[in-house]
């Protein structure tokens, strides 16, 4: 018998497994604790009001889940983002669900960019005001839902068309699917001039 074959096979198994407990695990929850930064939130612990039990925490004190909620926080911004994932998630590379919903944040950071294999991102009742920020998002090429609502740029005219020809690879916007003919809609008037400071 392979020692050395039988060993890799044991190490992909468990691999595998630890992904899918991670892919169902529940969220973890850091909504509704008045943190102001990044960093408040890395000593919480997570709460089990909203979603019944908590995600297995691990030796190192860190949480197996892909889901992490920042709602109803006081964040102004997204600087530390990464750090808080890399503290709080056991595998923060899984990270595919990630709500930041009213909160007080002004403007989408390069932090997201890091996590590609993000599908879900909730940005709505903020306070982001450029919708040339948005580019950021384009290289989250996994990314099928999105929420902005409720943040200044949706005041901007033919906002919903800017969004779905800046990220073609939605699949729902604000909560209501985009569909085919929206993606084949010319594009905005002003469409380059309005994301020209990104690009």
């Amino acid at each position: 018998m392979n020692v050395n074959h039988s060993a890799e096979n044991h190490t992909s198994d468990y691999k595998r497994n630890e992904r899918q407990e991670i892919l169902i695990a529940p969220p973890l929850d850091l909504s509704f604790r008045k943190a102001t930064t990044m960093e408040e939130l890395m000593e919480k612990r997570a709460q089990i009001i909203r979603t019944g039990k908590a995600p297995v925490r691990t030796f190192k004190d860190r949480y197996m889940t892909s889901t992490l909620w920042l709602s109803n926080n006081l964040l102004t911004s997204m600087e530390g983002l990464q750090r808080l994932v890399d503290k709080v998630l056991n595998d923060p590379i899984y990270l595919s669900w990630l709500d930041l919903s009213f909160n007080e944040i002004n403007e989408i950071g390069e932090d997201i960019e890091k996590f590609i294999n993000l599908k879900i991102l909730y940005l709505h009742g903020n306070k982001i005001s450029n919708i040339a920020d948005t580019l950021r998002l384009r290289k989250l090429q996994n990314l099928r839902s999105l929420t902005l609502h409720g943040n200044p740029i949706e005041d901007v005219p033919c906002y919903r068309g800017y969004i779905i020809h800046l990220l073609p690879q939605l699949l729902v916007l604000d909560f209501s699917p985009v569909i085919a003919a929206e993606k084949k809609k010319a594009l905005p008037t002003g469409f380059f001039k309005m994301i020209q400071p990104r690009i």
